[in-house]
């Protein structure tokens, strides 16, 4: 028998504050058991092993270390390996057994605290994920496909305003636009960046400017109608809008703002139209799930009429 793991099972339970009938109970078995198993008389069966190691907030193979640290429950230790690890499936274990918890009802102020902890870290690790899968995106299409390459862009450049980049990312484009004056996605792209950071007076103005520079480009069109949105311009959202989808209409965006701001001044009826319209168009497309929303989005509509 390892003396280092009987010394543990009492150490770790000692530190619990319970008995060795109370982790007999948990674990079916006799508390006769657990003496022998503390003792070094008799090694559990295996597969009680894992139980053991969430009883005292440890993983297994803490079991057979020397002075495991204990946790307050499984779900910390888990944490804390996500911690040591940064693996997307760390933290897929970690969330698992908290939810076990929280649909338990079995959280403490801590773990909630601890639950955020987790999730802060992931969204950290995601985001640097984000930019170095864009910057690669980028560097892989900019001399091949210039469309995706202002795409991925401007998604950039949301992380980045969301980052609190916004006033360096919008300085970058105004200088992009006055290097190259003629290039319509450096405008798109300011355009996007000053909407994406709320400046949305600029964002239309700026806009405006651009579309009497390129009447054609569609993309001003519908940054030009949100801003004209935020801005509560609504007689000059509607037209830009449907400027947009008349110049291409592959993009939904502009449906869609036009579904919301017509719920916003109370037009359900058109806002109901809209939305089957959208429907009726990702239906077309084959995305029939994708389609259900704007369906319950034009239900509720209806429901508002009724």
């Amino acid at each position: 028998m390892n003396e280092t793991f009987s010394k543990n099972l009492r150490k770790l339970r000692l530190e619990k504050h319970m008995t060795q009938e109370q982790i007999a109970e948990k674990l079916n078995v006799s508390a006769q058991s657990v003496s022998r198993w503390e003792t070094g008389a008799t090694f559990p069966d295996i597969l009680l092993l894992p139980q053991l190691a969430k009883l005292y907030g440890v993983l297994v193979d803490d079991l057979f270390k020397e002075s495991p640290e204990g946790y307050d429950n499984y779900a910390s230790r888990l944490l804390a390996v996500y911690e040591s690890t940064w693996k997307h499936e760390d933290f897929l274990t970690a969330a698992q057994e908290y939810d076990k918890m929280v649909k338990n009802d079995t959280m403490s102020a801590k773990d909630y605290r601890s639950y955020g902890l987790l999730h802060e870290y992931m969204s950290t690790i995601c985001t640097r994920k984000a930019f170095e899968f864009y910057d690669k995106s980028m560097s892989l299409c900019k001399d091949t496909d210039p469309d995706l390459f202002y795409r991925t862009t401007r998604q950039k450049d949301m992380l980045r305003i969301r980052m609190g980049e916004a006033q360096v990312c919008i300085e970058e484009h105004k200088k992009s636009v006055q290097e190259a004056p003629d290039n319509a996605e450096a405008h798109i792209c300011l355009v996007a960046a000053l909407y994406n950071a709320k400046q949305y007076e600029e964002c239309y103005t700026t806009s405006k400017d651009a579309i009497a520079k390129f009447p054609n480009e569609a993309l001003l069109y519908g940054y030009a109608g949100d801003a004209c949105r935020e801005l509560k311009k609504y007689d000059e959202a509607f037209p830009n809008w449907e400027k947009h989808v008349e110049l291409d209409s592959t993009w939904l965006d502009s449906y869609f703002s036009m579904g919301f701001c017509y719920e916003e001044i109370g037009e359900y009826k058109k806002a109901y139209d809209i939305w089957m319209k959208v429907a009726n168009i990702l239906t077309q497309r084959n995305l029939v799930i994708e389609a259900q929303w704007p369906r319950e989005m034009a239900e509720n509509c209806l429901k508002k009429l009724e």
